[in-house]
């Protein structure tokens, strides 16, 4: 365990950490997402903001004098249930000691604030894996990343497919527990709620829907940089074909389409339309433990009590 400490920056000091950035030259993970709320952060801070409503966010740093060792932004998932790491930079090219206190400050903040998870997304083979390792997060899934063909984002989504409907939500649920290996399910949303924060995080702006034989068989969400897929695994190629038809409309040209490594079938029917690998992702998650007072006594009415 590192002696160094990272701690939570009030958003007056995000305002002065954003000018600094191009310090933090090393990017561990560096999402637009990420960007976009530390800005945020600063812009709140000076009062000269008009932004829309933003994801609660937690901002950490290692200072070093007056400048940063490295800095880590986790954004709310679900309402806070659970924490997603979205940016974490650092000054040096390898800084295991301030990647692992960076992490276990935005794991104990996220907690404070009630959340239960904590989710990172890491390129595989980076040389901070067994940091952040150390610092209790756990790899449970390999996400292999697809750019689509020069011809996307100008087809015309299938007839069967429609935008998806509250209504329809339950039934998603129940296809990511036909579709998704338990040993998944059981790391990143073993509930309804828990599966809540993993949608989130996907930044789906549009999410669509298909249904055979009376349930849910394809869901397919498109976010501004991302697509995700989940078919039904009795469906068949048709149900596949289905989700990228879709995806194809739907999905701009600088986009990537995500498939999970427990679905090689989709990927190689993406590589059959144009789809080409990009590369691989980690996925890790950690949970998180919230300090619940125990109560050694509790107040009693008088006309509760039973006399003797």
């Amino acid at each position: 365990m590192t002696e160094l400490r990272a701690e939570p920056l009030s958003p007056i000091d995000a305002a002065t950490l954003w000018p600094q950035l191009h310090k933090l030259s090393t990017e561990v993970v560096a999402t637009r997402t990420g960007e976009r709320l530390l800005l945020a952060a600063g812009l709140a801070a000076t009062g000269l903001d008009r932004l829309p409503r933003l994801p609660r966010t937690v901002v950490a740093a290692v200072r070093r004098g007056l400048a940063y060792r490295g800095i880590v932004v986790a954004r709310a998932l679900a309402g806070g249930r659970a924490w997603e790491l979205v940016s974490l930079r650092l000054e040096r090219e390898k800084d295991d000691d301030a990647v692992i206190a960076l992490i276990e400050a935005a794991g104990i903040e996220a907690a404070r604030r009630g959340g239960l998870q904590l989710y990172l997304r890491l390129p595989e083979g980076s040389p901070h894996r067994e940091a952040t390792r150390r610092a209790g997060l756990a790899t449970y899934l390999r996400e292999e990343l697809y750019a689509p063909p020069p011809n996307a984002g100008t087809g015309q989504i299938p007839g069967v497919v429609r935008p998806l409907a509250r209504a329809d939500r339950a039934g998603v649920f129940r296809l990511y527990h036909r579709a998704v290996p338990e040993r998944v399910r059981r790391a990143e949303a073993p509930t309804a709620a828990d599966w809540r924060a993993v949608i989130d995080s996907y930044d789906c702006d549009e999410q669509y829907a298909a249904r055979c034989d009376d349930r849910v068989a394809v869901w397919v969400g498109i976010g501004e940089r991302e697509a995700r897929v989940l078919t039904d695994p009795s469906g068949g190629p048709a149900l596949r074909e289905l989700a990228i038809d879709t995806v194809l409309a739907r999905l701009g040209r600088h986009g990537t389409l995500v498939v999970p490594e427990f679905d090689p079938a989709l990927a190689e029917t993406a590589m059959l339309r144009g789809f080409v690998p990009l590369g691989c992702r980690e996925v890790a998650t950690r949970r998180l433990a919230r300090l619940e007072p125990l109560k050694e006594a509790v107040p009693v009415s008088a006309s509760a009590m039973v006399p003797q």
